[in-house]
């Protein structure tokens, strides 16, 4: 595959506050990598730096063979952007359709391009019956949508949206989502994204990189992430009838990887083995005559979040 973008050992602080660590990735040609971690762990950060908004302190960041340090005009040309402030994103008194064509403007294109492009666009996005109103009339969907627009009126080769689907109906979010995945395989794009919706990230992530507390230690596919737990899936029992004797039993029987609890009431054991693993768990609450509610559940991209922040916790606190 083809780096479009490798960043290596990128530092930044605020105040004396570091923001980011030697954080370092690869973004490709033809895929969506997600920056997925807590509040604060230097996702916007790292995004408005490759995006040239701001000066970092330390590293190196290749752009389609332009160096961030020297090349920042270029770069600029190569790429999109949809940062989290959709309100002063656009011009509140000018219609859709003006913003439009006033940043088409400001990218170089002719009125014939701009024209063309925003016929594309409002079709993929359904945008008809919203392009001729006034940008403060519409709704945090529509607007977001437009802004959207805005940055892929140019055709970049390069998208990086931080939280495109934040505070979205389901509709509207659906809607951006399938259009990126059409936008990345069918013209071969490369979209760097933020999302704190995991259900989001696992639909839509050709890669996930896990950031937490300034560095990027964890890549992978979402399968590879979920893989890395060594448990098949997570046998869930009600707490009520649960006693602490037949819990430890079921820890002891070999089938059970992990133990915790994950949710008020529920005790959540992670199973290796399918259904022999649960037939062993069943027989031991039939044994002590047990009745209990359980549920099942696969592996989830939340599930291989948390048990890789738990270790880097572990880590930062050594």
């Amino acid at each position: 595959m083809t780096a479009r973008i490798t960043a290596k050992n990128v530092g930044k602080s605020y105040a004396g506050c570091l923001a980011l660590r030697d954080a370092s990735l690869d973004l490709y040609e033809g895929e969506i990598l997600t920056l997925v971690g807590p509040n604060g762990s230097g996702k916007t950060t790292l995004i408005k730096i490759l995006a040239t908004l701001l000066v970092k302190d330390a590293g190196q960041v290749i752009t389609m063979g332009y160096d961030l340090d020297r090349h920042e005009a270029e770069i600029r040309r190569l790429i999109g952007y949809v940062g989290q402030d959709t309100d002063r994103s656009a011009y509140a008194r000018l219609t859709a359709r003006e913003n439009l064509e006033f940043f088409g403007a400001l990218r170089g294109l002719s009125r014939r391009e701009i024209a063309e492009r925003i016929e594309e666009l409002v079709g993929h996005f359904e945008f008809e019956d919203n392009l001729d109103k006034q940008f403060m009339s519409l709704s945090g969907g529509q607007k977001q949508t437009a802004i959207i627009m805005r940055a892929l009126l140019s055709d970049p080769p390069i998208a990086y949206l931080d939280e495109p689907t934040r505070g979205l109906d389901p509709f509207v979010a659906r809607r951006i989502r399938r259009f990126l995945r059409r936008y990345v395989i069918q013209q071969r794009k490369s979209v760097l994204l933020t999302s704190h919706i995991l259900s989001e990230v696992e639909e839509l992530a050709d890669r996930v990189a896990l950031i937490h507390k300034g560095t990027i230690p964890v890549t992978g596919t979402p399968v590879d992430l979920k893989r890395s737990l060594s448990v098949e899936g997570f046998l869930e029992l009600r707490k009520d009838h649960l006693s602490a004797d037949i819990e430890a039993e079921i820890v002891r029987s070999g089938a059970i990887q992990t133990h915790e609890e994950r949710e008020p009431g529920w005790v959540s054991f992670g199973v290796s083995g399918g259904l022999v693993a649960l037939e062993m768990v069943l027989q031991t609450l039939r044994t002590h005559g047990c009745r209990t509610e359980f549920r099942y559940r696969p592996v989830g991209l939340e599930d291989a979040f948390f048990h890789h922040i738990g270790i880097l916790d572990e880590k930062f606190e050594l």
